[in-house]
């Protein structure tokens, strides 16, 4: 896979991860009316809760982890530029020579 693909990879998977914790909070039922619904409500939004923070912090560890593999493609692409730019200097210079 080209390194702009595994980016634009990272990016969508981030991207989607964001647009359903977003989606989550956004479609929260309504609270009840009266009295007797507020225990009710009180143990669902408790439940949501918990299921939104463990939606983030699923997250952050995937985001984590997918900002480890950039760093590791980054330092790969300067270590394969680095390889080049000797190459280029290496052919660059006996190329004065044999004039």
């Amino acid at each position: 896979m080209r390194p702009q693909d595994k980016f634009g990879q990272i990016k969508k998977d981030h991207v989607s991860g964001q647009n359903d914790i977003y989606n989550q909070i956004s479609n929260a039922p309504p609270p009840g009316g009266g009295i007797e619904d507020f225990g009710t409500f009180e143990v669902d939004s408790a439940n949501r809760r918990n299921e939104l923070l463990f939606n983030i912090t699923t997250q952050i560890e995937e985001t984590k982890g997918k900002l480890r593999q950039a760093e590791l493609l980054v330092e790969r692409l300067r270590q394969s530029l680095r390889e080049y730019e000797e190459m280029y200097k290496t052919l660059t210079k006996g190329k004065g020579k044999e004039k």
